[in-house]
């Protein structure tokens, strides 16, 4: 059984729902896609997400559904008094249609409900030009930046060179 979550101001034909088991591999493959394009320049040889990842945090992703077919996703978690959301995929074929505004809404909207006074998020500063300021046209704030290499215990992802991970955090009050 599929569970409905509320939505913020869904347009005509889009739903809200928790992700399930049947959703992983179209889960995967979109959020793939949407990486891909955004951070190509970046990570030019890495996968963004696998089975694996996906199962593991699968009960605090959210999908959004148009006309019954997978349009985006986001991962969120609320540990009051903080909240995190990430993972913010739209199908690329809907880029520019609000969706991703509209899946950050509904995070907020969840982390409010959970008791949650603050959204934090950590974006890749490299890739498609005006991450940041799109995050900031919505209310959150830059509070740290850090090498990427620092951010993820030297871990080497593949980067095509020097990258850096943002910290942004908007309060929910």
């Amino acid at each position: 059984m599929t569970s409905e979550v509320p939505s913020v101001d869904a347009v005509a034909g889009e739903r809200y729902r928790a992700a399930t088991p049947s959703d992983i591999d179209a889960l995967v493959t979109m959020i793939n896609a949407a990486y891909r394009k955004a951070e190509s320049n970046v990570f030019p040889r890495t996968t963004r997400t696998e089975r694996v990842g996906i199962s593991n945090i699968l009960p605090q992703i959210t999908v959004a559904e148009r006309d019954g077919r997978l349009a985006g996703c986001i991962h969120i978690t609320t540990a009051a008094p903080d909240a995190h959301f990430g993972l913010l995929a739209v199908n690329v074929d809907l880029h520019g249609g609000g969706l991703g505004s509209r899946l950050i809404a509904h995070a907020e909207l969840m982390a409010r409900e959970a008791g949650c006074l603050r959204m934090c998020i950590e974006v890749v500063k490299e890739g498609i030009p005006g991450r940041v300021p799109f995050y900031e046209r919505r209310g959150y704030r830059v509070v740290a930046e850090h090498s990427g290499q620092e951010w993820n215990g030297g871990a080497d992802w593949g980067a095509a060179g020097d990258w850096h991970m943002v910290e942004l955090e908007k309060p929910l009050t």
